[in-house]
């Protein structure tokens, strides 16, 4: 075939218009919508673009095998951080949209301020110990607002929804809770905070052998007349130097403790001009003899050397008084009754052995 050759020219002019169809920007672009999802933790997404002949999406650039669809959806855990990009074709004509960027929502986990009176001291398990008394409060931090629920030993507390709470009972407490821009995800703490509190210890004043004695025993005694201190009093027994109010405050190897109540003196023979008690211990109750001037009526009590009044009541017209005291454990206790207008004086010891 000759150079010139009118069939060389027809063969040219065709390759000419198929290289151009080929590299002509088509009439259409794709756009990708949503153009900006940030998506909230385990939450999804679809992307879209408009209707096309066909289409092929590319993750980062690298094609996505079996994603010919006009959707596509996308999830945070496995696609935030990643750009995305569709390819239509229509009428043969072939078009990338421009690339959209899959953000994600991270947060830190949940985690609780601990605020008011610091712990005595922390427990064996971990659990961190209190006085009753003392004001604990947990706050939730920051951007968890939502959703919030508070649980003692695993169960929801009623009315408990705000990000404060204040705790007066021992248990163990967690938080479970949602951010404000992603109030469907919910976190919970992921750890329990154990509080302990426990019931401070009262001392006894009582009264044995002309002296006024402090129980429980502690470690330190701080002895008080009419609320002025008693000087080198760092003993369990003092020897009273008048009258007065007198009280103690005793230091325990747990520093929960409360001053004792009042034991009130007027008149310095009010400690050996009571009556004298005869105590018969048995193995179901006890026997109360005395003698001299008791008015009936009088305010008696058992109490235990931990000071906890195990037994009360009045004495009766006449006597003797039976105590019943078959579920008390065996070990040593007091027996005190009120004597004029002392508060209770004196004690007389005696001891359950079965």
């Amino acid at each position: 075939m000759k150079p010139d050759s009118p069939m060389r020219y027809a063969t040219l002019l065709t390759l000419l218009l198929i290289s151009f169809a080929a590299f002509a920007q088509c009439p259409f672009t794709p756009t990708i919508s949503p153009s900006d999802p940030v998506l909230c933790p385990n939450e999804t997404a679809t992307l879209g673009t408009q209707v096309y002949d066909s289409y092929q999406w590319y993750k980062d650039g690298a094609l996505i095998t079996g994603a010919t669809a006009q959707t596509l959806t996308v999830e945070q855990f496995n696609d935030a951080g990643s750009s995305f990009t569709v390819m239509a074709e229509e009428d043969g004509c072939f078009e990338m949209s421009a690339a959209i960027l899959v953000d994600g929502w991270v947060f830190l986990p949940p985690y609780v301020i601990h605020e008011g009176d610091e712990p005595l001291s922390i427990g064996p398990d971990g659990s961190s110990m209190y006085c009753e008394g003392d004001m604990v409060q947990l706050t939730l931090g920051m951007p968890y607002t939502e959703q919030i629920t508070w649980t003692r030993n695993g169960q929801p507390i009623p009315g408990e929804t705000g990000t404060t709470l204040v705790i007066t009972t021992s248990g163990s407490y967690s938080v479970s809770a949602a951010p404000s821009v992603c109030p469907s995800s919910v976190a919970q703490l992921g750890v329990s905070v154990d509080i302990t509190f426990m019931t401070p210890v009262q001392p006894a004043i009582n009264e044995v052998d002309g002296q006024l004695c402090a129980t429980p025993a502690g470690n330190i005694y701080q002895w008080y007349v009419n609320d002025e201190a008693v000087l080198n009093s760092n003993t369990p027994c003092i020897t009273p130097s008048g009258t007065g109010v007198y009280t103690v405050r005793v230091y325990y190897p747990i520093d929960c403790h409360v001053i004792s109540g009042p034991y009130l003196i007027t008149a310095m023979n009010e400690l050996t001009d009571a009556p004298t008690w005869t105590i018969v211990p048995g193995p179901e109750q006890v026997t109360v003899n005395w003698d001299g001037a008791s008015a009936v009526g009088t305010f008696w009590r058992i109490i235990d050397l931990q000071g906890r009044s195990v037994r009360n009541g009045f004495l009766p017209t006449t006597g003797p008084l039976n105590i019943a005291v078959g579920d008390l454990p065996d070990g040593v206790y007091l027996f005190q009754a009120a004597v004029g207008n002392k508060a209770m004086a004196p004690a007389q010891r005696f001891s359950l052995q079965r």
